[in-house]
Parts: structure tokens; C-alpha cells; sequence
């Protein structure tokens, strides 16, 4: 960012770069440095890159690979017949009798000893494809030749004129010897002229600009300055000087001289004719062809003089008052490489002190000859790393005060200053140069500057630099472009092998490091380092088994080194999946949302329902969260396989999960009592994904049974189909921490060797299908009724099963839950703890028929006080037959916390128990249904967050098993508000019902509580979480079979969600 303050001025009309540290663009070799990097290689010594000599630059290969590039600030050599000649301002005569120097990049001719003449050139430069002159009409007599010095004696009475070359152009001095040749100063009139001059431009300060035809300049004339012969200042600069404005007028081209400007210097003469004027007097225009790359500058507080033609450049503080230098590199050579060493040097002829005071170096922007003090180019930070606007480098090397410090070169580490401007592609890479505590009186220095007439003492640097190592070509395996967003492919696979060809200048080995993220992951997956690849080999890696998801977006690239730098690729995403491609047009984000439009739908399963005259074949509703419209799902119909068959009970369970990661909600269905072949109630599950077009409008939906080869690649699903299995009984479906979708199916009708009905679940992931028993797991052993799987609940971090059949002791059916990872170790989950009463931590002893884990829900669950993202479930458990207080099956119902490394009880309720409405009385079957939901579970949890839901369906309330559900905060045992449902004003219409039983079908969404009432009032109440949660317990929707698209008939809602 700029490193400008309100303080201290700076421009604002030059473009900031893009980036204070881009990522610019790598440019590679030319084909001229890779010849001359072969040379130095093969011959052991440095070998010229002709073509990128310059006037200013020249570069080397270095036989231990790399270049090096001398630059120098100003002018060094310019090209004369084709041939790179060094710059020699000692001035000649020649044959015509003109004045020339030895060798002039801008071709200087000074006009000899000649009579008067009108129109007569007396000085000229090169300024584009013509010339620019300054002319004299009086005589000139021979003039003395002194180095890059021409002195004309008595050019008008009592004035001396000198002419001196410099790089940049001549310089012109008038010397006013005694105030009686003040007079003379009137006929000073110095016309400037050119064949292509077309127009001037003149600043306030009188500076002149002459301009071709197409506007652009041709050369500059600096307002000129004056000074007395009085005593210098320290620094060596004049004591009385004065700058002031010419009077310009426009020249027109006549027979004798071109078109241009003629300037009267004689417009200030009251200042020479001061009585303070010590003479002679000193005038001084230059006049220099438009600069293409070397410019100098320095600005000085409170002086509005320009300083660009000057032989110096100033920096610190002097006098009191503060003063700033800037100076244009050509760096074409260096743009997009990177840079390794870098030392600039400044010729220090005279310092304030020897004392080694602070200064420093940055990139600017570009200064012009309007560059004052009060117009200054922007500074940029160069190091945005670190806190506070940064320079590119700092030193303290002090030369030029007196033998101990003699004038000697001081110098800078270059390598930010040229990394910075080689990263923002600068052919000319603008420097600013000041002191770093711009008031100590000890910082001032005076260097040397490009307008010197010693070419040898211009500011210089020698710059090591490198190309960048590249990747030219990716690929990734399986076959796919390298996009990102929404374009990005889905390769079928979870372990892609990726793929770089590399590519370094110098021929060095490199090492290829690629990386693997989530779109939108705050640190790596993983990574892979493949070394010692030589330039133009692939270097490539496969990603681990296990790393990446299947429905996960992923993101690769690739960085090379070559030892002293290196280049990133640009980043190629990809949808990694085993079973299905995911769908587009999915938007993914919401729970429920089988179409993918962005809104909660509902799902309402009458598992009982007759179908096609078949009884109990079921079907399941899908309300759609937008219009309320319902479709209905069978088998047989709708994208779902198979022949609808009495009995099959299709809908008996259900999972919701986005099973192939594509936004929209898939819906597994268990048909528990579905005949495989011959063989009765064996079970099967369908796995419909959802679509724009809704559920079974895309991807063919998945049938999963036991002994059956999955269709898309996922292996085969464990076992064989058995009478009585019930596979399907029970479902639980999600994604896991890392993303992966998941399937676990109840079995609880699985016979296992010569024990009836004791239970299996399977367990989906991938390409991972295990199936295991409680004695596989730990849970305990084989015996009859336990019915392992009977209910299954699940997060991203656990899944637990339940056995209510599960005998404690002696006492049966008083039942146990398991909590698992979704870990897989010798093909088996890791088991966490089984739960059960009793059991030290667990409220309650285990009776028999207690029925502990007859249902179950779960929840993700940040505690209060917990750290976001801590990997926490809440499991609740309904235990409807528990006797509690002498009291017969009034049931119990608790809550645990599923950690890392344990599962805790934190409540156990009753309708006894504190804040719960109602009491306890037999048969009420407290718990017979729980549901439980966290409407924000990256939060902290709260009474408004996380809900739990318990049935009651024997609850007497002037009707005998009327029903009732009550609704409290989940995670603590403090219960402030239950809020009830059952048949009453302010809550589901009507007075209660004998044998409706309410809340023996309780489920629920993200959105919304539903409670269905299938065989009395055949409908099912809808309340949304936010209402309860607030104590209102009034449906906001009523579904009723027969109406609005339900089919009639018994079973509505025996399971939603």
C-alpha cells in the first residue's frame, strides 16, 4: 500500500501496482540467455548477453548458473553504427570546424567560431527521428575546449557563454562578469528549434516542453536558474541563487531557422542588479532531448525549484529542512524473474558528517520534471509482512566528509527494492531515497547524480537474478480440465493421481510439492514432495486412500523449486465421488431440501398405507417446501424400483442426508418386510437422490440388500438375505466430519448361529460396506430378542445402535445403546461405550421390559464454554417401559454427551422430574418416541438451539392412552419450560381422544416438530422448532390422509422427517 501520510505530500495520479507483494507473471529465458547460461556453463566463466545490452544495462551469465546485471542510472554506451560505444563527453574539434564530444548518445554538436548570422544553431541534440537546437544569431569566437567544456569569450560585452555536455543533453551558462553587462542581458534571447517541433508547453515554473506534431515531447528546457559569486554553502551548493520564469514566445519557421520557442532570459535583471549581488552572475537553461528511461530528481522542503538537471541528488536534513531524492532504473531485463543479490551504489561526495547515520530505499512512483516537494511520486511499502509501511532495504554507510570518510561509494542491498519491481512487471522500476529520521541534522547527503559529466560516478547496481522454475502442463488422473467453481469436473475416484512437467531456464533440478485442500479449507489435507526432477520431466503423486471423500470439492496445485526460488500453479478443483457424479442445479446448504431450491421440504411416510389394493405395501409424501404440494413415492413408481407388494411396510424407516454431495437432500427408504425372491421380510432399503426435479427425477435410485452387488461400484453389501431379517427396520444417514456421506441400516431380525433375533447392522461409506453383530463390537453377547439395530441415530462425528431386547443381568428387554466412531479399524467402527441403567454414571437400574433404546436421536452439540467445531454429540434415550417409583411403565428418558473419549449422562427425565408438566402414571410410556434437534449447531448450545421431544402415547387426560408430547431444552438437566402437545385450546384442536395415543409417532426436520396421529384423526400436526421453543404449541400445518394429495387410509406419519 502507498507509505503516504498527511505530512508528508505524494502524487496521486501515478497507478498504485496491483499488489503490494503480487503474484506476477514468471516470464521464462530468452532464447539469448539460454544460450549464453550454456556458455558460462560449459566454459567456466561469464559469458555477455548481447541482446540485452543497453545504454544502461548490460547482463552476464554466470557459469554457476544465474545472471547478473549491471545497470547503471544513467546513460553508459549508446549504439553508433551498430556498435555499442561508451559515452565521451570530452569535447573536439572537427574537420567542419564544429564542436563535438568524443562519443554523445543524443549526437551533441556545438557550433564553432562563426560570424553573425540570423537563425544560426549554436548547440543541437537527436530528439526523436529529428533534431533540437538552441540557437545563437550573434558571433562566437573560437572558444577554449576544457573536458566537456566549451568556453566563448565576450559573446556580448562583459558576458562569457560556456557550453557543457552532458549525458542528457548541454548544459548553457551565461556569465554575467560586472553589473555594467547587466544592460546586456536584454538581448539574451536563446531561440529552441526543430524540424519536427509542432507545439510547447510551459509549467508555471517555466519549464519548457517542445511536442511533435503527434503531442509527444521532444525535448525539455528547464527553467533556468542564476547565482552570485558569493561564498557556497557547505553542502557546495550556491548561497544566492535564484530560479525564475523566461519569457517564452512562439517562434515561427522562417528561411533562416526552424519553427519552436524563443526564451528571453533577460526578464529578472532587478535580482543581478541587487545591491547584495556579488558578480559575475551565473545563468544556466539546459537544455536535454526527452528522457526514455534515465531521469533523476531531487525535491527540497519549501522549494518549488526543479532539480533534474542538476549534477546532484539530496537526501536528510539540511538547514532545517528536509530533503528527498528519486531516480529511474531500467529493469526491462528483470521483469517476472526472481531476484537473489542485489547491491546499489551511490557515489557520496559530501555527508555532513562521518557519523553513519540511516537511510533508506522504495519503490515510488514515477517523478516527473513537475516533481516539487509539495508534488511528490506515491512510496509503497515494500515488505506488507510486516506491520507498519516498510522500505525495500536500509544502511548507514556514510561517505564524503572529510579523510576519514572520503568520497567513496556507499552502499544498499537492491533485492526488494528490484524483487518488487520485477514482481509488478516495472521496465523502469522508479526509487525514492531519503533519510530514515529525516530531522537529524547529521543525515544530509549529496550524491551524484545522472546529470554528472563523469559518467563513472553515476548511481549503479549490480542485480543477481534468476529465472523461475515452472510447471508447463498438469493433469489430473482420471482425465479432467483444470477449472474451478461451479464448472469444476467429478472424477470417480478418492484417489487421483496428479501430475506437473516442470520446467527450469538454467537446466536445474527441481522438487515438484503438490497439495490438496477442501474448496473453501483453511489448511491442507495433505501434501507429497517429489524430488530431483529435471527440467522437462513429470513429476506426479497419488493422493492417499482415505484423505479424500467421496462428495467432497477438492482443490490441487502444484509449487516447484529450484533451490533459490519457485513458482505455484493456479489452483484445478474437482468433485471426487464412488457412486454417483453429483447433479447440478443443486443448491445445496440446507438440510431437507431434496430439490435443491434453498427451502426445508418435509417427509411424511404411512408405512401402512394400501397401495394398488395392497395393504400395508406403504408409501411415503413428500411435502414440498415452497408451494406445500405433495408427491407421493411407492415402489414401483416414481424412480423407484422394485413391485409394490402387501406387507412390504415401504416408508418403515427413513434417512435424510445428501448421499452423493451435490446439495440436494437424498432419502433412504427401509421396506423391512420386503420378500427378496422367496424369502420373507428379508428387507430391503432404496437409496432415492434428490434432483431439481425432486426425488427420483435423477440418478437411478441405489437398492440395497444383503448379498447384493451394488450398481454403482460401491462392492457388495455384506451377508445374505434371510427370512425375518427386517433389514431396513431402522435408518441413520449423514455426512462425517471429513464429508464423507454414510448409510447404517438396522437389521434387528438377523439370527446369528443359533441365537434368534439377535440383530446386525451394516454400515455403508464409499466403497466400505462392513456388517457386524454386538459380539463383533464388544456390546455383549449373543443371545435371543436382543434385537442389535432396532434403532439407529447418528452425527457427523458418531452413530449409536441400540438393543432394547438386550438382557442386563437377569433382567431382560431392559436394554443397552452403543456409541461408535465412524472410524474403521480391522473393517469394524471403533466402539466408544454401550450405556445402559445402572451402569456407573447412569441414573436408574435395568429392569426387565424398561426397553432402554427403543428409540434414539441425536444431534451435533457445542456445550456452553466448549471451543467451535469441538466434536460433540448429544444422544437421547427413550426408555418407555421403565417403572419409576412403583409407578408401571411411566418411562424415563435420557441425555448424554457423546465426546472424543467418552459418553457422559448429563439428564435423566421423568414426568416427576422438576419443570416436567404432569406426573407419573402407569402406562404412559414416557419416552416410546424421542426426537431432538439443534437449529445452530456451531453455536454454543441454548434452550432456543437445541430441543428434545418425548412422547408419552398412554397418557390419560380424561381419555384413556390420549397421548401427549412435551418439548424442553435439550443438554441440561434444568427443565424452565415444557411445552406440551395434545388436544386442548392453544395446541392440536379438539378435546383428547380415547386411544389416539399422540406421541407414539413423534419426528421431526431442521424445521419443523411433526406429530401424527395415524389411526384416530389419520393426520399429521406440524409445529415449527422456533414456535415451541418460544412455549407455543399450535401446529402450523395440518396434513390429513385423503386430502391434498395424501393417499387415504391408515399409517400417516408413522415416521416423518
Amino acid at each position: 500500500m502507498p507509505a503516504s501520510s498527511a505530512a508528508e505530500p505524494s502524487a496521486s495520479d501515478t497507478p498504485q501496482p496491483s499488489s503490494a507483494t503480487p503474484e506476477a507473471e514468471h516470464t521464462e529465458l530468452t532464447p539469448a540467455e539460454q544460450t549464453a547460461a550454456r556458455e558460462a556453463r560449459d566454459s567456466g566463466r561469464r559469458v555477455l548477453v548481447d541482446e540485452l545490452t543497453s545504454e544502461t544495462t548490460q547482463v552476464w551469465a554466470l557459469p554457476e548458473g544465474g545472471f547478473q546485471a549491471e545497470i547503471a542510472a544513467g546513460v553508459e554506451r549508446f549504439q553508433r553504427d551498430g556498435v555499442w560505444t561508451p559515452v565521451d563527453l570530452n569535447l573536439q574539434r572537427t574537420a567542419s570546424g564544429a564542436i563535438e564530444p568524443v562519443a554523445h548518445p543524443a549526437g551533441l554538436r556545438i557550433s564553432g567560431e562563426r560570424a553573425a548570422a540570423p537563425g544560426a544553431e549554436l548547440a543541437s541534440v537527436s530528439a526523436g527521428s529529428s533534431r533540437v537546437a538552441m540557437g545563437w544569431a550573434g558571433s562566437l569566437p573560437e572558444p577554449t575546449l576544457d573536458g566537456p567544456k566549451a568556453t566563448y569569450s565576450e559573446v556580448l560585452p562583459g558576458i562569457d557563454l560556456i557550453m557543457e555536455a552532458t549525458t542528457s543533453g548541454v548544459e548553457q551558462f551565461f556569465v554575467v562578469k560586472n553589473r555594467a553587462a547587466v544592460s546586456q542581458v536584454a538581448n539574451l534571447k536563446v531561440p529552441v528549434t526543430g524540424a519536427g517541433v509542432a507545439s510547447q508547453q510551459v509549467s508555471a515554473e517555466g519549464d519548457v516542453a517542445v511536442r511533435d506534431s503527434g503531442g509527444r515531447d521532444l525535448a525539455y528546457v528547464s527553467a533556468p536558474v542564476m547565482w552570485d559569486a558569493h561564498p557556497k554553502l557547505a553542502s557546495g551548493q550556491p548561497s544566492r541563487m535564484r530560479q525564475f520564469r523566461p519569457g517564452v514566445s512562439a517562434k515561427a519557421k522562417t528561411a533562416t531557422s526552424q519553427r519552436g520557442v524563443e526564451l528571453d532570459l533577460g526578464t529578472d535583471t532587478a535580482w543581478m542588479l541587487d545591491s547584495q549581488t556579488v558578480f559575475p552572475v551565473t545563468i544556466d537553461p539546459v537544455l536535454s532531448p526527452a528522457p526514455a528511461v534515465t531521469f533523476d530528481t531531487y525535491v527540497h522542503e519549501g522549494d518549488t525549484t526543479v532539480n533534474n538537471a542538476t549534477n546532484d541528488l539530496w537526501v536528510g536534513s539540511v538547514s532545517g529542512k528536509k530533503s528527498r531524492s528519486f531516480i529511474h532504473w531500467n529493469t526491462s531485463a528483470l521483469v517476472g524473474k526472481q531476484i537473489t543479490a542485489s547491491t546499489v551504489s551511490f557515489w557520496d561526495w559530501w555527508s555532513q558528517s562521518c557519523t553513519a547515520t540511516s537511510w533508506e530505499i522504495w519503490p515510488t512512483a514515477q517523478a516527473t520534471t513537475a516533481t516539487v516537494w509539495s508534488n511528490q511520486p506515491v512510496w509503497y511499502d515494500a515488505d506488507p509482512n510486516v506491520a507498519g509501511d516498510q522500505p525495500a532495504a536500509t544502511s548507514t554507510q556514510t561517505k564524503g566528509f572529510d579523510s576519514t570518510c572520503d568520497d567513496d561509494w556507499i552502499n544498499i542491498s537492491g533485492v526488494k527494492f528490484f524483487q518488487y519491481a520485477a514482481n509488478n512487471s516495472w521496465t523502469v522500476a522508479p526509487m525514492g531515497i531519503r533519510a530514515t529520521n529525516e530531522t537529524d541534522a547529521d543525515s544530509f547527503k549529496q550524491l551524484r547524480s545522472v546529470d554528472n559529466t563523469t559518467t563513472t560516478v553515476y548511481p549503479k547496481a549490480t542485480v543477481t537474478y534468476n529465472s523461475y522454475p515452472k510447471v508447463t502442463s498438469r493433469s489430473t488422473t482420471p482425465a479432467t480440465s483444470c477449472v474451478t467453481g461451479a464448472s469444476r469436473p467429478a472424477i470417480k475416484t478418492t484417489t487421483p493421481t496428479f501430475a506437473a512437467v516442470v520446467s527450469d531456464g538454467e537446466a536445474t533440478a527441481m522438487s515438484v510439492v503438490f497439495e490438496w485442500w477442501a474448496v473453501g479449507g483453511t489448511a491442507k489435507i495433505g501434501s507429497a514432495t517429489v524430488s530431483s526432477v529435471a527440467s522437462g520431466a513429470t513429476a506426479s503423486t497419488v493422493v492417499p486412500a482415505g484423505q479424500l471423500q467421496e462428495g467432497g470439492n477438492y482443490q490441487w496445485r502444484a509449487t516447484v523449486s529450484d533451490g533459490t526460488g519457485s513458482s505455484a500453479t493456479s489452483w484445478c478443483e474437482f468433485s471426487s465421488y464412488v457412486t454417483l457424479p453429483p447433479v447440478d442445479g443443486c443448491q445445496g446448504g440446507v438440510g431437507n431440501d431434496f430439490n435443491g431450491d434453498g427451502l426445508v421440504d418435509s417427509v411424511v411416510a404411512a408405512p401402512r398405507a394400501t397401495v394398488d389394493g395392497l395393504s400395508a405395501a406403504g408409501a411415503v409424501h413428500i411435502v414440498d417446501g415452497v408451494a406445500g404440494t405433495v408427491t407421493v413415492l411407492r415402489e414401483g413408481a416414481g424412480g423407484v424400483p422394485d413391485t409394490a407388494a402387501a406387507g412390504d411396510q415401504f416408508g418403515r424407516s427413513i434417512a435424510v442426508f445428501d448421499a452423493n454431495s451435490d446439495g440436494c437432500t437424498d432419502l433412504a427408504v427401509g421396506a423391512p418386510f420386503d420378500e427378496i425372491g422367496t424369502t420373507a421380510n428379508a428387507g430391503r432399503v432404496f437409496l432415492i437422490y434428490g434432483a431439481p426435479g425432486g426425488l427420483g427425477t435423477g440418478p437411478a435410485t441405489l437398492v440395497v440388500e444383503q448379498g447384493r452387488a451394488l450398481e454403482q461400484g460401491r462392492g457388495t453389501v455384506p451377508d445374505a438375505a434371510e427370512a425375518e431379517d427386517w433389514f431396513g427396520f431402522s435408518l441413520a444417514g449423514g455426512r462425517t466430519a471429513a464429508g464423507e456421506p454414510f448409510l447404517v441400516v438396522g437389521v434387528p431380525g438377523e439370527d446369528v448361529g443359533t441365537a434368534i433375533d439377535v440383530g446386525k447392522v451394516h454400515y455403508l461409506r464409499g466403497t466400505v460396506n462392513i456388517a457386524f453383530d454386538e459380539s463383533n463390537v464388544g456390546a455383549g453377547a449373543l443371545e435371543n430378542d436382543d434385537r442389535y439395530g432396532y434403532a439407529l441415530a447418528a452425527t457427523q462425528y458418531h452413530f449409536a445402535v441400540a438393543q432394547p431386547g438386550e438382557a442386563i443381568g437377569a433382567s431382560v428387554f431392559s436394554g443397552s445403546v452403543c456409541t461408535y466412531q465412524h472410524t474403521i479399524t480391522n473393517s469394524l467402527p471403533v466402539m466408544m461405550k454401550c450405556v445402559y441403567q445402572g451402569l456407573t454414571g447412569v441414573a436408574g437400574t435395568s429392569d426387565p421390559g424398561d426397553q432402554f433404546g427403543k428409540s434414539i436421536a441425536m444431534v451435533p452439540y457445542r456445550p456452553v464454554g466448549a471451543a467451535a467445531g469441538v466434536a460433540n454429540s448429544l444422544l437421547v434415550v427413550g426408555a418407555p417401559g421403565d417403572d419409576v417409583g412403583g409407578v408401571g411403565d411411566a418411562g424415563s428418558v435420557y441425555q448424554f454427551l457423546v465426546s472424543s473419549t467418552d459418553t457422559a449422562q448429563v439428564a435423566a427425565h421423568n414426568q416427576n422430574s422438576a419443570g416436567i408438566a404432569g406426573d407419573n402414571a402407569e402406562g404412559d410410556y414416557f419416552g416410546e418416541q424421542v426426537t431432538v434437534v439443534n437449529t445452530n449447531p456451531a453455536a454454543e448450545a441454548s434452550a432456543a438451539t437445541v430441543q428434545v421431544a418425548v412422547g408419552a402415547p398412554g397418557k390419560d387426560l380424561g381419555a384413556l392412552d390420549a397421548g401427549q408430547v412435551h418439548v424442553f431444552a435439550g443438554g441440561t438437566a434444568t427443565v424452565t419450560v415444557d411445552t406440551e402437545i395434545y388436544r386442548r385450546a392453544g395446541s392440536v384442536p379438539n378435546t383428547p381422544r380415547t386411544q389416539e395415543l399422540l406421541g407414539a409417532y413423534v419426528g421431526g426436520n431442521p424445521q419443523r416438530l411433526m406429530v401424527a396421529s395415524p389411526y384416530g384423526a389419520k393426520a399429521v400436526y406440524a409445529f415449527d422448532w422456533s414456535s415451541l421453543a418460544g412455549g407455543s404449541a399450535v401446529p402450523t400445518s395440518t396434513w390429513t390422509a385423503g386430502a391434498g394429495g395424501f393417499l387415504a387410509g391408515v399409517g400417516l406419519g408413522m415416521v416423518t422427517g
